[in-house]
């Protein structure tokens, strides 16, 4: 199974406000529903954690001008493709942006066809929405990370997956 390593932004907003995107969860093989995940994707080689991240944001959102903080967690999940499953390597890293303005321009054809939604989301709607989040637990995890309080090391979040899937 290939490994991707891959970089999510917790890109919060000037309201403290967390900007997610809504698409189908490829975590699932069969007739996948929408969840919401964060901004970010594959990490290029030779290619920091940062560099993606900024990329990333530039490509998904128009904004710039994004400032970082730490590397805050860690996890993977299992994307099912047609044709394969790939590990995702996650690396989770904190970004302040200076806007909430969105500018899709950047999108990929395959971004395109399959973001339905973009939202920047107060902790609390994030806590009681009956919708799929990702990271699973992210209304737990975030709150510190809203007042500035961020892990002497990078957490370990549960496999996004079930891990029977592995294989």
């Amino acid at each position: 199974m290939r490994v991707r390593p891959t970089v999510r932004v917790l890109l919060l907003s000037p309201a403290k406000r967390l900007l997610m995107f809504r698409y189908p969860n490829r975590s699932l093989s069969k007739n996948p529903p929408s969840c919401w995940a964060t901004a970010g994707g594959g990490i290029d080689p030779g290619e920091t954690v940062e560099e993606a991240a900024k990329r990333e944001i530039l490509e998904e959102t128009g904004i710039s001008g994004v400032t970082f903080g730490p590397i805050v967690w860690e996890s993977e999940d299992l994307l099912h493709l047609p044709d394969r499953k790939v590990l995702l390597a996650e690396q989770f890293i904190v970004g302040y942006a200076p806007v909430e303005t969105i500018d899709p321009s950047g999108w990929t054809e395959q971004e395109r066809a399959e973001i339905s939604g973009q939202r920047w989301w107060e902790l609390a709607d994030i806590r009681t929405t009956g919708e799929k989040l990702y990271p699973i637990g992210l209304g737990e995890f975030l709150g510190p990370i809203l007042e500035g309080r961020f892990p002497a090391e990078r957490l370990t979040l549960p496999p996004q997956f079930d891990p029977r899937e592995r294989d």
